[in-house]
């Protein structure tokens, strides 16, 4: 009787060992649907998609920093220089306009790759800047 009950509590799901078996009458095979209907040729119509262009963005180079050792005045000229050019804006400019010290240096970079040097007869920084007339 103790199986019964437990069968019965259960709500009649049967024994454990029976969890996967198949039932007692046959199962018959269930064959894949055959379409009643033969397509011979579609057309498919294609939605006309409207995209916008997106500005397109110069690429600019990322910012990396480096570490480089000047002399304290050079140092404080670039300060000095940075701090009366914004001094000069009689109306607020934005932080990505604002001059900085770091901006100087970058400027003076471009100065450099732009002058007509002959870079491969430099071969010290005082042989530039006897070609450079400094």
């Amino acid at each position: 009787m103790g199986s019964e009950m437990s069968t019965k509590r259960m709500g009649g799901m049967g024994k454990l060992s029976d969890f996967g078996k198949s039932p007692t009458s046959p199962v018959s095979e269930i064959s894949p649907a055959v379409p009643d209907v033969v397509v011979t040729s579609t057309e498919v119509v294609a939605p006309k998609i409207v995209t916008k262009a997106a500005p397109k963005k110069v690429a600019e180079d990322k910012l990396v920093t480096v570490n480089i050792k000047i002399k304290r005045s050079q140092q404080e000229w670039l300060a000095d220089t940075a701090q009366a050019i914004r001094s000069n804006n009689t109306e607020p400019v934005s932080p990505s306009d604002r001059v900085f010290p770091q901006h100087l240096i970058g400027l003076a970079i471009e100065l450099l790759k732009n002058a007509d040097v002959k870079w491969d007869e430099i071969k010290t920084v005082k042989d530039l800047k006897q070609y450079l007339n400094l």
